[in-house]
């Protein structure tokens, strides 16, 4: 038994013991394993700084009838800064890691004695053995002591029907070429250290008796993060009928169940050899690697961060074995706005970097990804404040597809095109330059109008693009044309999406406040109450767009002196201004 096992064990016969038992698995920064965490009133739209400041607020609540555990910290204290911090919690903090972390206290778990405690767990599992006690000896000297490799030995030799002496002169080979069909169950350690040892788990796996379908299965795991994936989700994904095959697996010790969280993993060297052995590339996964660009086309605000999702992306990026450049390449480029959308900010550099990569590599080098790549960069700048820098790649984008603005243009150049105008506002606005992001929001949602005929008024790309023309309008005072371009905003969002959307709720939320322009306090009472119920429901109260709509109640009932309905909104604005700015 490792130490993830041992303290799952000891968690799980003391769980009437906490009130709070929680697993953080370390992946080399604690303070992003905390921002990680989910709790059920997160939001979308939470950076990663706010999520860790809200999950510290909890933790620092627990008291020592709760349990942390954290899992792999296999660094020495002092490497990660916010660790001295993190230890300081009231609650009680339990840590599993290779390193001797002297300065508090520790219980080493020692490695089972080879001429006893070993020898004994191969019987265990070979009871014939016992006969040639000599030939036992030297196999387990020769798998190099580890509990993993003596206990599949044991259980290959029972399997496979081999003489004990013609085991060892396998592995002395390193290798088992075992040809039985048998099953042999594998169990886990976490003591992974010697690579001979790897190619002795290559022969034991006995991955080529497993069927093409668990195969696949373990393929495409590889892919994902050793912290684990949801088990539903990842079949979901893998768009299998039933978890016949991954519950085998799992039985059969290839594959981690964390009951608990409802996830699985591969152990992460049993990840390595896995990939070694199954190949995992881009064709090979293109399930896999279908239903989660599907996820990344998705469009609308959830209401809570699919972190699952998110690790399973950046996991699959940096794993993958590209063989099929082009398709990699779209599926990069619809990585980079999903994980902007969730503000995973930190990678997108290294993504930028990736799709780069992959476009010199395969010499994929079209307009539309040249200027795709160019606004990327100009993101990365904007992550800075560079907002010179963000302007000129954006400016250098929009003229090389300006080149393609012709009357046979397809519909990813023009939806392209509108969105870089769009980008280019936003920066503008950034910098403060009104008029220049006026000017270029105009020149987006123009675009759009102009090849209508192709469907860019209705994607959600037009919908965004529509409620920063109308805030502009606003601004500036225009409710003429805000109203026109409302109403254009209302018919999409009813044909496409639905009355109970946040875009709808955003939606009454923009004629409520044109109603108190226009001096109609009956009207604007009846769009924003409608606001405050649809947005509500959609996202919850803790967001901007709440805090906008109790604000412009509270301005309201003051205006038509409704004292107690203005205090009412007013304090609930308060409220929600408190938990934002807290978050």
């Amino acid at each position: 038994m490792g130490k993830s096992e041992l303290v799952k064990t000891y968690a799980k016969k003391n769980e009437k013991k906490y009130t709070n038992i929680i697993h953080l698995f370390y992946g080399g920064d604690l303070k992003k394993c905390v921002a990680h965490m989910e709790f059920s009133d997160d939001t979308a739209d939470m950076s990663e700084e706010m999520l860790f400041d809200k999950h510290m607020r909890i933790l620092k609540k627990l008291h020592s009838d709760s349990l942390i555990i954290i899992d792999n910290f296999n660094v020495l204290s002092k490497e990660d800064a916010f660790f001295k911090e993190f230890i300081k919690l009231n609650c009680k903090i339990l840590v599993t890691s290779r390193c001797n972390i002297s300065q508090y206290e520790t219980i080493k778990i020692s490695e089972m004695d080879a001429d006893t405690e070993l020898i004994e767990l191969f019987y265990k599992h070979c009871p014939s053995a016992k006969s040639s006690q000599d030939v036992v000896k030297e196999i387990i000297q020769t798998v190099g002591c580890h509990t993993l490799t003596v206990c599949l030995s044991a259980l290959s030799l029972t399997a496979s029907g081999l003489e004990p002496e013609e085991l060892l002169a396998e592995l002395k080979t390193c290798g088992l070429n075992i040809t039985s069909g048998e099953d042999v169950e594998l169990y886990k350690d976490d003591d992974f250290t010697d690579g001979l040892m790897i190619e002795h788990l290559r022969k034991l796996l006995q991955l080529g008796k497993l069927s093409n379908q668990q195969l696949d299965i373990l393929r495409n795991l590889s892919l994902l993060p050793v912290s684990g994936v949801i088990k539903n989700s990842f079949k979901n994904w893998m768009k299998l009928d039933n978890l016949t095959d991954v519950n085998h697996l799992i039985k059969y010790g290839f594959i981690n169940e964390d009951t608990d969280n409802k996830k699985i993993s591969l152990h992460p060297l049993l990840q390595e050899v896995i990939a070694i052995e199954t190949m995992p590339t881009v064709t090979a996964c293109s399930t896999l690697l279908d239903n989660l660009h599907l996820i990344c086309l998705a469009h609308g605000l959830e209401l809570r961060r699919p972190e699952n999702v998110i690790a399973s992306l950046i996991s699959v990026t940096e794993r993958i074995i590209v063989d099929d450049g082009a398709y990699f390449l779209l599926f990069l480029q619809d990585v980079f706005p999903y994980l902007d959308k969730y503000l995973v900010s930190d990678y997108l550099p290294k993504l930028t970097e990736r799709i780069s990569y992959v476009m010199e590599e395969y010499k994929l080098e079209s307009p539309c990804d040249k200027a795709l790549l160019l606004d990327y960069k100009a993101e990365c700048f904007l992550l800075k404040k560079d907002y010179g820098n963000a302007v000129k790649k954006r400016e250098k984008a929009i003229n090389i597809m300006e080149k393609l603005h012709t009357k046979d243009a397809d519909m990813r150049a023009t939806n392209l095109l509108s969105n870089l105008y769009n980008n280019l506002s936003n920066t503008y606005l950034l910098m403060k330059r009104g008029n220049e992001a006026a000017k270029a929001l105009r020149t987006a949602f123009n675009i759009r109008i102009e090849y209508a005929h192709l469907g860019l008024t209705e994607s959600h790309d037009s919908l965004q693009q529509m409620m920063n023309l109308i805030n502009m309008l606003l601004l500036a005072k225009d409710v003429d044309n805000a109203k026109i371009v409302l109403e254009q905003y209302e018919t999409l969002v009813l044909e496409h999406l639905s009355d109970t959307s946040l875009d709808y709720g955003i939606c009454k939320l923009s004629q409520g406040i044109i109603d108190m322009m226009e001096r109609k306090p009956e009207a604007a009472e009846i769009n924003l109450l409608g606001a405050e119920s649809i947005i509500g429901n959609a996202v919850g109260t803790d967001n901007d767009y709440m805090r906008t709509t109790y604000r412009y109640l509270n301005n309201l009932y003051a205006r038509w002196k409704k004292a107690e309905k203005a205090i009412e909104y007013r304090d609930k604005f308060l409220e929600v201004k408190r938990g934002i700015t807290r978050t």
